[in-house]
């Protein structure tokens, strides 16, 4: 009877650590390929067309409201992958075309999208109305201003993708049309 007990405690084990140890074989050269998809990996090492991801697309017109400093704006994303995914962080700095800090968006909560599936994203901040009120002064009649992305930060279920720069990402409608 002892015997088959520990036969039995052997089959056991093997049937659990056997799957697990062919994996580990099989990828030994990318263990990280267990658990991060290959589009994520090539996204994260900015390769950007072989990722399989698509550039989000404005959703409607940004709107920037000038008593509170507030700027929202949103985006169609399209989730690629076979599986669903987080999106737990995204944060920007944003910037004028000439460099000027305006301030910096992010989401307000994380966002579930599952496989294929298509899902706005939201996103808000508040700018600051002094370097917003110089532009304006300094370009009388404009009524827009491109504006640019700097360090954006991305966590998808805990893999960051980070961008340095992403030059006229966004318009800013200004209200007063620069007058």
């Amino acid at each position: 009877m002892d015997k088959v007990k520990i036969a039995l405690t052997l089959l056991s084990i093997l049937i659990v650590v056997g799957p697990l140890v062919g994996a580990a074989v099989v990828y030994r050269s990318n263990l990280a390929g267990l658990v991060i998809p290959p589009q994520v990996k090539n996204l994260t090492s900015g390769n950007s067309t072989a990722s399989q991801f698509q550039t989000p697309t404005l959703v409607g017109q940004p709107q920037y409201n000038a008593q509170t400093g507030v700027y929202t704006a949103s985006f169609n994303f399209t989730n690629p992958l076979t599986t669903g995914i987080s999106i737990d962080k995204l944060s920007a700095d944003v910037k004028s075309t000439d460099g000027a800090s305006l301030g910096n968006i992010s989401i307000s909560q994380p966002l579930q999208i599952s496989s294929g599936e298509t899902s706005i994203i939201g996103v808000s901040g508040v700018l600051n109305q002094a370097a917003i009120s110089q532009f304006e002064a300094q370009n009388p009649g404009v009524n827009s201003m491109n504006i640019s992305l700097a360090n954006l930060n991305v966590d998808v279920a805990g893999v960051t993708v980070h961008m340095d720069q992403i030059n006229n990402a966004l318009q800013l409608p200004l209200p007063s049309g620069g007058a």
